[in-house]
């Protein structure tokens, strides 16, 4: 699902600006990755990965694994598109202000639709509900495959 935000362009100008997703190592976060790398190669921008590391209810000291499994998602991205410029960024606190700074810098911001936290069986996730509702840039709800 997209959502477009901010404000209107006419179609085929330059939109300036990178990128960003949110990335939290879940399966979700995996699919928003593959599909941000590629919007970022079609695009010709660099790509910014952005994990924060807040710990979410559940998984109290996780962080360490959390920024390990981007690691190993990040790389295996920046092996398969080498043309694109993967900047990943890793900042404390919670994800919500930290992809709403980036947000407002980028042409694109991509989150998964459920990340870590939250009730099993929703269709959004507080993170994801956030960005569509007060982005500056179109955002890209990615399901899970």
């Amino acid at each position: 699902m997209i959502v477009v935000r901010g404000h209107w362009q006419q179609a085929g100008a330059y939109a300036p600006g990178r990128v960003v997703v949110g990335a939290d190592g879940s399966p979700a976060s995996r699919a928003a990755i593959a599909f941000a790398v590629d919007e970022a190669a079609l695009r010709a921008v660099p790509l910014l990965a952005l994990c924060a590391l807040a710990d979410a209810p559940g998984s109290l000291g996780g962080a360490g694994r959390m920024e390990e499994t981007v690691g190993q998602d990040l790389a295996r991205w920046e092996k398969e598109y080498p043309e694109v410029t993967i900047v990943w960024q890793v900042t404390p606190g919670q994800p919500r202000t930290a992809l709403l700074d980036a947000a407002a810098e980028a042409q694109l911001l991509v989150v998964g639709a459920r990340g870590r936290g939250g009730v099993q069986g929703m269709l959004l996730g507080s993170v994801s509900q956030a960005m569509i509702h007060h982005a500056s840039c179109p955002v890209g709800v990615v399901h899970s495959r």
